[in-house]
């Protein structure tokens, strides 16, 4: 488990967006966090939010290297037979 210490201000924050967020994955995302910042344990964490352990390490960590707003960001990624929209 990866132990992070929250300031009162941050846990205020995830409360507020994982009501507001733009996205599902972002208000999934929030809750994760807000639920860590609450001292739930990784286990307790998925199993609330219906991801892996590995998913939420991947949400505290994404949240350690960039922040709320990294949290924000939707990253997709196409299969490797699935057609180019561009010009590649």
């Amino acid at each position: 488990m990866i132990n992070i210490e929250f300031t009162e201000k941050e846990k205020r924050m995830f409360n507020h967006e994982r009501y507001n967020p733009p996205h599902p994955k972002v208000q999934r995302k929030m809750e994760a966090l807000w639920l860590k910042s609450q001292g739930e344990s990784h286990k307790t964490i998925a199993r609330l939010t219906g991801v892996t352990n590995n998913m939420v390490t991947h949400d505290i960590k994404e949240y350690q290297s960039g922040g709320i707003e990294r949290l924000k960001e939707l990253q997709y990624h196409r299969s490797h037979g699935e057609a180019s929209c561009g010009n590649d």
